[in-house]
């Protein structure tokens, strides 16, 4: 071998070694950063020889840095992302709703066991104060149940509406940031002559990632590098381009108090002055006859419903939209409608001589001072819990057929049903005992008035099993989900781990390599430097 081509060897040893040496360093301390993707350096060989007699220019040189990392993989995991932090922030939100349903001490059906239990009693002994007073003890038990299952699904909302917010307004800091990472890559990206820093890219995944698990969406890299970020189809991020959440307005500080339908997407033109306005969340909307005013029923009269739409489907985002619009309002309503049954038909029991006992449960007033609604003759209540129970043949609704009714996801919805039920006068959370345990509460109420009483303890069974079933079926479902979810997402996870994670004893072994590598290429500059001085010596001497 010809001396340069030795030195030229040497150096290119040295090279391959100290950048060796450096991505190693990277991985090393990369392995603590969330996102971080291992590199390596790559060798190519540069000038080969011409001939095995002639040995010059063999030598290799580093053509560049080696990201790992598999885009199909990546997708996979943010998408599963993106469910599986809609599964938790689900099951996370009705958790206190689902220990309440689960725990004796707060359930509504041992507590209305206990009330139809305390009229049996009495209708042993109509006189006897202690089953009376046991029989108001035991109602107002009831209505605190009653009202502590119906505020608990209140600030499951609440919650909901709060987070919401927390997930929007986070997203409007991210967005902006993915732009300028997007910006700096295509800076730095020459196709044939240079590429995007790793740590640009890395940075790019972070921020996808963290979008992905707040309000769902898909991820799409461009060519080049760059990525741009799409809800349902509309671009949250294009490139540099960055959209925001707002309200009708345009104010990107998104606030817990705004409803679901004055959420925007604020896409901006590209002269900036004219943004365009898309509705997050579209509810369920009454179709119109030709002259756009009727409304459009079907055959069995129900408002023909055009369906609600919602961009946002998955992340965090996506079940607390869930929870404010479906979750939520079904359960309310099936609790207000408890409640309203409570009232009605435990007020109109009568005595033998077909004389009304004294109310035991009521609406509070909704305004300051004002008398409670009991649903009795002698007041406005009843005309409005009449008009929510009674049909226009004037036969009674079941039940079932009012939590259906006012479900506008239903077949049988009938916004009639909704407008009543919805009433703030029915609200579960002012249900309240209106009985006292005076004696004149027991006036009329003799051994025949207990026993209908007594007897109306069926009456309640299909409206207890349906909030208590349905919703703790529903959380199961969503445990179920979850862990599911939970289960993909690690496997997904560790599949990537095993491409683009950094393996410390792996890297402990390259570094020994590398710095055998450069010990050798060290070795062969001193050992050419000694043939020099060996030489030169020879000819000055």
């Amino acid at each position: 071998m010809r001396t340069a081509a030795l030195f030229d060897s040497a150096m290119a040893g040295l090279q391959s070694a100290q950048s060796g040496m450096l991505v190693t360093s990277q991985n090393v301390t990369g392995s603590s950063v969330e996102g971080y993707v291992r590199r390596t350096s790559s060798v190519r060989i540069n000038g080969l020889s011409p001939s095995s007699i002639d040995l010059t220019g063999t030598s290799f040189a580093v053509e560049g840095f080696t990201r790992y990392f598999d885009n199909l993989l990546q997708g996979q995991l943010l998408s599963q992302q993106s469910k599986t932090s809609y599964s938790q922030a689900l099951t996370q939100s009705v958790a206190p709703l689902d220990a309440m349903l689960t725990e004796p001490a707060t359930s509504i059906a041992t507590a209305l066991g206990n009330f139809f239990n305390a009229a049996g009693s009495i209708a042993n002994e109509p006189s006897n104060s202690a089953y009376q007073q046991s029989l108001i003890g035991n109602a107002r038990l009831v209505a605190d149940r009653v009202r502590g299952l119906a505020n608990t699904v209140g600030q499951i909302s609440n919650n909901a509406s709060q987070a919401l917010a927390d997930v929007l307004n986070q997203a409007n800091s991210l967005t902006p940031q993915l732009a300028s990472v997007n910006a700096k890559i295509r800076a730095a990206a020459t196709p044939g002559v240079s590429a995007a820093s790793p740590d640009l890219l890395d940075e790019r995944d972070r921020i996808v990632g963290k979008l992905q698990e707040l309000v769902g969406g898909a991820t799409l890299i461009n060519e080049d590098g760059s990525a741009s970020y799409l809800l349902n189809g509309q671009h949250l991020v294009d490139r540099e381009m960055a959209n925001t959440f707002s309200n009708a307005t345009g104010t990107t500080i998104i606030r817990s108090d705004m409803p679901l339908t004055d959420l925007r997407i604020k896409v901006i033109s590209f002269d900036k002055r004219n943004p365009v306005y898309i509705k997050l969340v579209m509810p369920a909307m009454a179709q119109k006859q030709a002259n756009g005013v009727t409304p459009l029923l079907d055959a069995n009269g129900n408002s023909v419903m055009l369906p609600g739409q919602n961009i946002l489907q998955d992340g965090k985002a996506g079940a607390y939209v869930h929870l404010i619009q479906n979750f939520v309002p079904t359960v309310q309503k099936s609790i207000n409608l408890l409640a309203t049954q409570l009232v009605r038909m435990v007020n109109q029991v009568t005595n033998a001589s077909s004389i009304a006992i004294a109310p035991i449960f009521g609406f509070a007033s909704s305004t300051s001072g004002g008398t409670a609604l009991t649903g009795i003759s002698t007041e406005t209540g009843k005309t409005l819990l009449d008009g929510l129970w009674k049909k226009p043949d004037n036969t009674e609704y079941t039940y079932s057929e009012l939590v259906e009714g006012s479900n506008p996801v239903s077949s049988n919805y009938r916004q009639t049903m909704d407008t009543a039920l919805g009433k703030s006068e029915f609200d579960a959370r002012q249900f309240q005992v209106v009985g006292t345990f005076d004696r004149s509460q027991f006036t009329n109420m003799d051994a025949a008035a207990s026993g209908k009483l007594q007897n109306l303890r069926d009456s309640f069974t299909s409206p207890v099993t349906f909030i208590t079933s349905s919703v703790a079926t529903t959380i199961a479902t969503w445990k179920n989900t979850q862990q599911a979810d939970e289960a993909l997402q690690k496997s997904l996870s560790e599949q990537k781990s095993s491409i683009t994670g950094v393996n410390l004893d792996e890297e402990a072994a390259n570094l020994v390599k590398y710095q055998q590598l450069y010990n050798a290429s060290s070795k062969l500059i001193q050992t050419g430097k000694q043939m020099f001085d060996t030489l030169l010596g020879m000819l000055s001497g």
